[in-house]
This record gives C-alpha cells, sequence and structure tokens, in this order.
C-alpha cells in the first residue's frame, strides 16, 4: 500500500469510527432523522420497508418504550472488503430506562458499512447481546441470562455462544 492509499484507509477508518459515535448520540438524544441519514440511501427497516424515511419512522415506532437510554462505545474492529465495503464489531454497554427498571445490556453491533458518493454509511448493523438484565439483578440468575421487557432489536442473549471459536473451545474441554 502506497502512502497516499494508506492515508485514505486511515480516513475512511475514522469516519466509520464518528458513524458508529453518531449513531450512540442520535440515539440517546432521540434524534431518529440524524440516525436514519447514517444509513445509506437503500437501507431496508427490520418490517421491509425501504429507504431512510421509513427507517427514521421505524426508529420512532420502536423506541417508545425506552424512556432514557445511554449507549457507551468501547471496541471497535473494522475489516475492509475493498475500497467501498467494510465489516466492523463494536462493542457497546447501553443502558435503558424500560418503565421502573434499569436495565444494562453489553452487546455487539455487526456492521457492515459501505462508502456511497465518497461517504460512509451502515449498509447494515446486528445487534448480539451478552445479557441483560435490570441493575439489581444477577445476570448469571436469570434464564437465559436475559430481561429486557418489550425490546424492538433483539429478544435474547446469544453472545459468546454465537462464536465459534468459544465452540470449539469449551467443546474441548
Amino acid at each position: 500500500m502506497n502512502l497516499e492509499a494508506k492515508v485514505a484507509r486511515l480516513e475512511a477508518i475514522e469516519e466509520i469510527r464518528q458513524l458508529v459515535s453518531r449513531y450512540a448520540l442520535g440515539l440517546d438524544s432521540r434524534d431518529v432523522d440524524k440516525m436514519a441519514s447514517l444509513f445509506v440511501p437503500t437501507v431496508t427497516t427490520h418490517d421491509g420497508r425501504a429507504g431512510r424515511a421509513a427507517l427514521a419512522d421505524w426508529f420512532r415506532e420502536t423506541l417508545s418504550a425506552q424512556t432514557v437510554t445511554f449507549h457507551l462505545i468501547g471496541n471497535h474492529v473494522i475489516d475492509f472488503v475493498d475500497d467501498d465495503n467494510a465489516n466492523g464489531v463494536v462493542y457497546c454497554r447501553p443502558e435503558h430506562q424500560v418503565g421502573d427498571q434499569w436495565i444494562i445490556m453489553p452487546m455487539q453491533y455487526w456492521d457492515r458499512y459501505q462508502r456511497v458518493e465518497g461517504h460512509w454509511y451502515f449498509k447494515s448493523r446486528s445487534v448480539h447481546a451478552f445479557y441483560a438484565a435490570d441493575i439489581t439483578e444477577n445476570p448469571a440468575q436469570l434464564p437465559e441470562r436475559w430481561n429486557f421487557p418489550n425490546n424492538p432489536f433483539v429478544h435474547k442473549a446469544d453472545l459468546p455462544e454465537r462464536f465459534a471459536t468459544w465452540q470449539a473451545y469449551w467443546g474441548g474441554q
């Protein structure tokens, strides 16, 4: 990789990192139009509608069950497929006020990014949780480490068991 290509790659990495942080800020401030603008124009919603306006509407419809949210972004791994496509894994520790509960849900976003007209956007995001529990609960004592009523994005803990390496490690013990 020549110097120009290395600089371009570093700029892409930083733009993708900002994308992830802007999503968290938009989510916590309920700026659903901003959140939708971070996705490719052809984004498809979870219920099959298409486009950013449809995604903004979907966010408005699904976020009302959570009063206050706080998303702390952590580790972020970005792997480039080519100059216009990349995949990422983002660690996140969100907290959610759901009624009288304060739910903690350590998780990962499994992202696909795409560069469109010179800027990076989310192509898709999927959420994978380690557990969800009220701050007063021990997740290890919950059935399947899960207590998050009416979560519109994720319905069960699937990490770390989802990792093939986790399965192989524990299968060999």
